[in-house]
């Protein structure tokens, strides 16, 4: 894989949204590069060591960025700031200085200023973050004309900047998973009267996990959120753009002695129904292990890095879930449930450059799932693909071959490949306002190994 991003520089914008309108229209040679890598016989000798990229980035789309308008307009020159400065008022105890340059921070934001280099080179799991914004910085990019998956995830690199030496390295934002677990009780109450924690039916733990993607703190610019998972599940297929969830569990009944991967994306709701998902496999498939890919440092508000597993653990063992709580630890000291941080998943970088020793990873597995909207961003390179791009055709250009993967993902940015023409039609007559965006929809893809 190669050692550097592949997002287009600011000074050279790609073709605008719109300009592919269909998985019809794309290049006929984008879809030829990967048949040819499937089936030559150089590829064939190599199966089992991890390939190289394939992806042909000369034919990619353009990226989300926050002059397309809209949700992603309001997202950078809105909502990142006040994530900023919820920062401030969720640490009561921070210094009048540190207050005071969180604030300069998010003015700087909401004036859509140029990007500026952070104090030192922060790994990335590549080549570092020095390398990832050096050209956008030479051209003078600003927060609103540079990728927003790359301002986005700059964004906390600048706030752990500003509160790590003055916090000795502290979560700015563990107030706020903090009430976002205090705040599912609700709802894990429900679960736990269900049979939830006990039952033998994969597809309804799979399902729970997706929709307790629904809660999440940089949707609500850092305020405690209580997430909707009665609505969104009670609509049923209704609030399914895409719907693999059989598919993907007989993949992963087969995985049976062999590594599951999990990328996990937030705190709260959501991570108590992703370890539903782990006990479940655990008791249900038997895996080898099942591997926790978390965050290496704190982003997006409530995503889930290492310090954050065992208190959501002491949680549910304390909120009726004891034998769940017991068994997921247990597994946690046997080594059948693991914990692993990659400074990638904090990095700007696309899924397509992965560095090597996460590519190894992800191809000796027998299944990799990846939670949240964040990942999915990441999976299709947050780039305006046309929406009814089939999911597996996308990945099968890149991702290791003989391992499926599978996104569970709410709907909360502009990003979208899978979805068929009419149930997006519907989809759209139903909430026209926030089908897309507004977490009200959800979609279960899965790209099977081939």
């Amino acid at each position: 894989p190669r050692a550097h991003p592949s997002a287009p520089s600011a000074c050279a914008l790609p073709s605008p949204p719109g300009a592919i309108e269909s998985f019809a229209s794309l290049p006929k040679r984008m879809h030829a590069l990967g048949a040819v890598l499937l089936l030559s016989p150089l590829t064939l000798a190599l199966r089992l060591m991890p390939p190289a990229m394939a992806i042909d980035t000369a034919t990619l789309p353009a990226p989300l960025r926050a002059t397309d308008g809209g949700f992603t307009q309001d997202t950078v020159s809105r909502r990142l700031p006040l994530i900023v400065k919820s920062v401030v008022e969720n640490n009561p105890a921070y210094g009048a200085e540190l207050a005071a340059a969180l604030h300069a921070l998010a003015d700087e934001v909401a004036a859509g200023e140029p990007l500026k280099p952070l104090a030192g080179d922060v790994p990335d799991g590549l080549s570092g973050w020095s390398a990832t914004l050096a050209p956008f910085i030479s051209c003078g990019a600003t927060w609103m004309d540079a990728p927003w998956f790359v301002v986005e995830n700059y964004l906390y690199k600048r706030i752990l900047e500003l509160t790590n030496e003055p916090t000795g390295g502290s979560d700015p934002f563990a107030s706020q998973k903090k009430q976002s677990l205090l705040d599912a009780d609700d709802a894990f109450a429900k679960m736990v009267s269900s049979g939830l924690t006990e039952t033998d039916d994969l597809a309804s733990l799979v399902t729970t996990s997706l929709w307790g993607n629904v809660a999440d703190l940089s949707l609500s610019a850092g305020a405690a959120l209580t997430a909707a998972i009665g609505e969104a599940e009670g609509a049923g297929a209704s609030r399914m753009l895409a719907d693999d969830t059989a598919e993907l569990c007989d993949a992963l009944r087969t995985c049976t002695g062999k590594e599951v991967i999990i990328i996990l994306d937030n705190c709260g709701l959501e991570l108590v129904a992703d370890l539903l998902l782990v006990d479940g496999l655990l008791r249900l498939v038997g895996p080898s292990c099942v591997s926790l890919h978390v965050k290496d440092t704190p982003v997006f508000v409530s995503d889930v890095c290492p310090h954050d597993v065992m208190p959501t653990l002491e949680w549910i063992d304390a909120n009726g879930g004891g034998p769940m709580a017991s068994r997921l630890r247990n597994a946690l000291s046997t080594g059948n449930l693991k914990l692993v941080e990659h400074p990638f998943y904090t990095s700007a970088h696309p899924f397509w450059d992965m560095p090597a020793d996460l590519r190894s990873k992800y191809a000796s597995a027998g299944a990799v799932l990846l939670k949240g909207d964040a990942n999915y961003r990441r999976l299709l390179g947050d780039l305006h693909w046309p929406h009814d791009m089939p999911f597996a055709n996308l990945l099968e250009q890149y991702w290791p071959d003989s391992t499926p993967v599978a996104a569970l993902r709410t709907c909360k940015s502009g990003v979208l490949v899978g979805v068929k023409p009419a149930i997006e039609d519907a989809a759209k007559t139903a909430e026209p306002n926030r089908w897309l965006t507004g977490g009200v929809f959800g979609l279960i893809s899965l790209a099977p190994a081939t």
